[in-house]
């Protein structure tokens, strides 16, 4: 009796997350709809809506269209954005990039913070006042659901192993944010969640396996496979920019080994510019003058830097064969000839035509990537698959 009652339960659980599921998914849609997707009778579905209207996560919007055959209209109905909201911070060496969305996923407010030179123990402060700012203009009727860390960094275990850019100083910020606002706090690595962008928002919607590359002070990938996150068994799959590609020999004799984002990295392609002229501080923009102005040692480095890629793309596709590669980059986007240059060096290694994208909003790609992980988070959704609405770069991004 015991046993029956646990499988009923946990069939109306389950047919409860599909229901939900299939609103976020195609909204507006109505109960009938619901129940033709999903096989479903129309008394189930209509009991399972009713839970879920009147825990509030739905919004009716009126009536649609009769069928063919007549009848009474259908109420539609969609996630109730007004529920409450999500966070996602992407911890940046340069800048705090902030995106609070509405439940279903479309975005409320999006922030870039200048952080260059603070601690994490600034950043925080930073963070927490502007949660503040966010709960003093929040209208919804829960308010703050989740927060989403994007960390340019490993994580295992929703805890930051290693941090190359930002010393996290011992600090434990699931811990910090869970005590400070009682939701739940996800972390998660940036090149990660680019990927994820990827799956849910982007160019890989249909797809089944991919990977992204994220290239900016070091090199990244995040891999999906079958359509899940691949993070290996410690959170280290993806680290591709520690591949080593040659060695070289210093003057004592040792061995040196040269890695992909020594050369490749927009980090490394800055630095070997600076050496090369002689300056300091160049940025992606003073990068993309020289690139404008044919300047021949800038054009060196970049042929280096596009071969690494390419390298790295040629032998992550003989490693797992993925459908597409998507490369998260500010300076391709600011010099598109680079993409051009890195789809040529591959071809040239492998002889045969593999999908070679750059990722559009790439800066917004990490924290949509976050939203899509605590949005699943928040809804009780993990292991569901969500379709979000690919939305506009705000003007500020």
């Amino acid at each position: 009796m015991v046993q029956r009652s646990m499988n009923r339960n946990q069939l109306h659980d389950q047919n409860l997350k599909l229901v939900l599921q299939q609103i976020f998914n195609n909204h507006p849609t109505s109960r009938i709809e619901i129940s033709h997707q999903l096989n479903l009778n129309k008394s189930t579905v209509s009991s399972l809506y009713n839970t879920l209207m009147a825990d509030g996560y739905l919004s009716e919007l009126g009536l649609g269209d009769a069928s063919t055959a007549g009848g009474r209209k259908p109420t539609l109905v969609a996630i109730n954005q007004s529920y409450g909201y999500t966070l996602t911070f992407d911890l940046g060496y340069r800048h705090l990039h902030a995106l609070a969305t509405n439940l279903n996923g479309h975005i409320w407010k999006y922030d870039r913070i200048d952080t260059k030179g603070q601690s994490i123990h600034d950043m925080i402060d930073q963070m927490t006042q502007y949660i503040a700012q966010l709960q003093t203009d929040d209208t919804t009727a829960h308010g703050l659901l989740g927060i989403c860390f994007s960390i340019h960094g490993i994580v295992d275990q929703n805890r930051v192993q290693t941090s190359p850019f930002i010393d996290m100083d011992g600090i434990d910020l699931e811990e910090v944010f869970h005590n400070a606002y009682h939701v739940p706090v996800v972390l998660e690595n940036e090149a990660n969640l680019s990927a994820i962008y990827e799956r849910d928002f982007n160019g890989a919607r249909q797809l089944n396996s991919t990977v992204t590359i994220s290239i900016h002070r070091g090199i990244g990938a995040g891999v999906i496979l079958r359509r899940d996150l691949f993070r290996g068994e410690h959170g280290d799959a993806g680290e591709i920019g520690q591949t080593v590609l040659t060695v070289t020999t210093d003057a004592t004799g040792h061995v040196q080994p040269i890695r992909a984002e020594d050369i490749g990295s927009e980090d490394a392609i800055i630095r070997a510019v600076e050496a090369k002229k002689g300056q300091d501080n160049l940025d992606r923009t003073d990068i993309a003058r020289l690139y404008q102005q044919h300047d021949p040692d800038l054009t060196l480095i970049l042929q280096r830097a596009t071969i690494a890629i390419s390298s790295l793309i040629y032998n992550t596709m003989r490693t797992l064969d993925p459908d597409a590669f998507f490369l998260n980059s500010p300076l391709i986007e600011e010099v598109p000839d680079l993409l051009d240059q890195i789809r040529a060096g591959y071809q040239q290694l492998a002889h045969n035509d593999v999908t070679i994208d750059l990722t559009t909003n790439a800066r917004l790609a990490t924290v949509l990537g976050g939203c899509s992980v605590i949005t699943h988070r928040a809804l009780g959704l993990d292991g569901y698959e969500l379709r979000f609405e690919r939305p506009e770069t705000p003007a500020n991004a």
